[in-house]
């Protein structure tokens, strides 16, 4: 049997998609490319400074003289690009996961060990962003292809019973999960994430991904009341906002309005508490973005109160409508306005993790990084409960009173 390198770029989506190609391959994993038979390297395509880091990297592993496969979404966006720095390497498109034409979502990766599994839900999306690429490397403006709940399942029962303690429901916009079944009963995210609950039995965790905020408000109801009702289900969400302005939301092609997003927001801590998780995106120096328009941004993170925001500079990707927009933003302008919603984000952030300060959780044990023993309490805050080694603590829940807090983690004390 041979031995893989894999290196994954980009989304959770992307790291489901480079696991799927290593076992239908039959591969075992590589620690290093120099021990590897083959190198895969599997990529993203959504900002332009990630391109270029991605073609230096693939450039320096070409090198090494390693059968060579590229992967995922920038394979699709700049072939003849990476032809020119690696001619030897394979292209794979997102389409051909599979090893067929089309992504039909009837292959998802087996539990191959390790605390999180994730499991991909879907591809596709129903927006129509005048920044996104993805739509043309994955597909998107109403393209969306889910797999069968069954096959979900089954694959999670096996990984939970193989040791897995947290599972990643991930896709391009999870939340539109079912609607090419145009949401027939057990096709939809909450119907979805209610039969896990009840048919996989185990301590373990749930974390749902990336979801458009307009579809998210469609079935919010529903969702909230199975978070509620299941400790598992990580009180976490991602609902990508992009810009605080009406007008900047339009052109992008955004299908609801800062209020809108607004009341969205309010509705989700108003049913589940102040104990909740919130991240979203914003974008900053899009093409006809004023002042203004960057201040509404600002306000809205300081009057939301984001649990965490990633905030990019907007990037011009190649094919998307928004590159070739009038009012470009100049580059050190839209470093400037990253510097300033960043800092106003941390700001935020550290206020929102200080409310925990002096209370109770319950943590999953999952990570050491340098030193650092950390975890995820139930909304799905970064917590770390000790310095040293982990050993004896990862895969446990551990009860937590948190003493201290920083923009990024809390710190705990593990009680008893």
């Amino acid at each position: 049997m041979g031995r893989i390198y894999v290196e994954t770029y980009g989304c959770w989506l992307a790291k489901a998609d480079a696991e799927v190609i290593r076992q239908r391959l039959g591969y075992e994993r590589a620690s290093t490319a120099d021990e590897a038979d083959l190198v895969l390297v599997y990529t993203c395509a959504v900002r332009e400074d990630g391109e270029v880091r991605q073609l230096a990297r693939i450039r320096e592993l070409a090198a090494l003289g390693r059968d060579m496969v590229v992967a995922g979404c920038l394979a699709k966006l700049r072939p003849y690009t990476i032809k020119t720095v690696a001619p030897r390497a394979k292209l794979l498109y997102p389409a051909e996961v599979e090893g067929g034409r089309e992504r039909e979502m009837r292959i998802l990766p087996r539990h191959d060990g390790g605390l999180i599994y994730t499991a991909p839900l879907q591809v596709g999306c129903l927006g129509n962003c005048t920044f996104c690429a993805t739509k043309y490397t994955r597909g998107g403006a109403g393209y969306v292809k889910s797999a069968d709940p069954d096959d979900v399942i089954r694959h999670v029962k096996e990984a939970v019973a193989g040791g897995a303690r947290e599972i990643y429901l991930t896709g391009q916009d999870v939340i539109t999960y079912g609607f090419d079944m145009r949401w027939r009963p057990g096709w939809s995210l909450p119907d979805l994430l209610e039969r896990i609950l009840r048919e996989v039995e185990g301590e373990y965790r749930v974390r749902i991904g990336m979801s458009e905020p307009w579809v998210f408000e469609k079935f919010a109801d529903q969702l909230l009341d199975v978070v509620k009702q299941d400790h598992r289900v990580y009180r976490y969400f991602h609902l990508p906002v992009q810009s605080g302005s009406d007008r900047v939301l339009k052109a992008m092609g955004r299908r609801y309005t800062a209020d809108e997003y607004r009341a969205l927001v309010r509705k989700i801590r108003r049913e589940l508490g102040d104990h909740v998780f919130v991240a979203t995106d914003i974008i900053v120096g899009f093409p006809g973005e004023d002042e203004e328009d960057f201040a509404a941004s600002v306000k809205l993170v300081e009057e939301l109160q984001f649990d965490k925001v990633h905030v990019a500079r907007f990037s011009p990707r190649p094919f998307t409508e928004a590159a070739v927009m009038p009012r470009q933003v100049p580059d050190a302008e839209k470093k400037r306005r990253s510097k300033i919603l960043s800092q106003t984000a941390l700001r935020v952030a550290h206020l929102r993790n200080g409310l925990r300060v002096g209370q109770r959780d319950v943590v999953l044990v999952d990570e050491v990084d340098h030193g650092l023993v950390m975890g995820r309490a139930s909304d799905y805050r970064q917590v770390v409960v000790k310095r040293g080694s982990g050993d004896g603590l990862m895969g446990r829940f551990v009860e937590v009173t948190f003493v201290a807090a920083s923009p990024v983690y809390l710190y705990g004390e593990i009680r008893g």
